[in-house]
């Protein structure tokens, strides 16, 4: 290994490995989408809220471009602003998901006044903006390497809304159809960029931690269309079922279940940092104090002993620990970071 530095071929599976673990092609109301299980108004709702996303792009890639001195990078960036805002050739993907929102019996005005537009959505995205204005720039490039994962989904997604959703006219789908292409482009375009600039371990770390961040945004966007809409009465995803602590993925929920780290995962202090974090051939977690104290009570406990020694810990209510225990235990899981025994 080059001193200093991941290899190329590592730090690409880093970056890889963040999208197996963490994509929000995993996340409850995506599978639900995909597999046919949201109701008219869910479906709705997720395109007048995603819309804010959407609109956001350009601004988030005008913000890179002002903070790069590099020209060979601007001119390599900035069609992604004009794909977006369209020109006088292209009407480019806003007008595309206006279309999307009048073939799903939305009107324009509802999404330009921002009428559905959920709090949590705001925050995510207003975030995301955000981070992009304030991160050196090759850093807020790395961000937008969910990129990579895209085109898989745009094709399953452009699948599932002619099988599933035909009462949606198939004119209005034109935006993912013309992404399973541009997605491929772009993270062609920002995975080169990314390789060349983050030209050391501190930025390749750093890069890791914002392809992070980028699935926490898209994640926590569905989040906040999941708690608002809901899913179609009866059509819970297949490989999905709820209970009272979260959603779970393959093992059952039990109080007897005993949760501990998997293979490969170590949790411990980061140096430079002095926080709590989990390490993993794909790159690193940071942990908040919830989720540590969690893990460190991973030791062969069951649930209701973690649970049970928390609450005497920090006499807390243990209906409401319960359920902080669950939620993060079940968000570890999806990672993949943890296992059930």
């Amino acid at each position: 290994m080059t001193t200093g530095l991941w290899e190329r071929e590592t730090f690409v599976e880093n970056l890889r490995g963040i999208g197996a673990r963490a994509y929000h092609d995993k996340h409850p109301f995506h599978v639900a989408m995909n597999e046919g299980g949201l109701s008219p108004d869910a479906l709705r709702g997720w395109v007048a809220n995603r819309f804010y996303y959407q609109r956001s792009i350009p601004i988030k890639d005008a913000a890179i471009l002002s903070n790069c001195p590099v020209r060979e990078v601007r001119r390599v960036w900035i069609h992604r602003i004009l794909d977006h805002d369209g020109n006088a050739e292209n009407e480019g993907g806003i007008e595309a998901w206006l279309q999307l929102s009048e073939a799903c019996g939305l009107s324009r005005a509802e999404l330009i006044e921002d009428r559905h537009l959920q709090a949590g959505v705001r925050f995510a995205v207003d975030a995301y903006v955000n981070f992009a204005r304030t991160q050196p720039w090759p850093i807020a490039i790395a961000s937008s390497l969910t990129e990579l994962f895209a085109p898989d989904l745009m094709a399953d997604r452009l699948r599932a809304f002619e099988k599933f959703y035909s009462w949606i006219d198939p004119r209005g789908l034109d935006y993912f159809r013309r992404r399973t292409s541009q997605a491929r482009r772009d993270s062609d375009e920002a995975l080169a960029i990314t390789l060349e600039y983050c030209n050391t371990l501190g930025l390749q770390r750093e890069a890791v931690r914002a392809l992070e961040f980028k699935c926490d945004v898209l994640w926590s966007i569905l989040d906040a269309v999941h708690h608002a809409y809901g899913l179609k009465e009866g059509r819970l995803p297949s490989r999905l079922r709820e209970n009272p602590g979260g959603w779970e993925t393959t093992v059952p929920w039990s109080d007897a279940a005993q949760p501990r780290l998997a293979k490969g995962v170590r949790l411990q202090i980061d140096a430079a940092t002095g926080k709590s974090v989990l390490l993993f051939p794909e790159g690193i977690v940071e942990l908040n104090e919830t989720a540590h104290e969690i893990l460190t009570r991973c030791n062969g406990r069951t649930v209701r002993q973690i649970v049970k020694a928390l609450t005497e810990d920090y006499d807390a209510d243990p209906a409401s620990l319960a359920t902080d225990v669950r939620e993060t235990l079940a968000d570890l899981q999806r990672r993949k970071l943890i296992e059930l025994t």
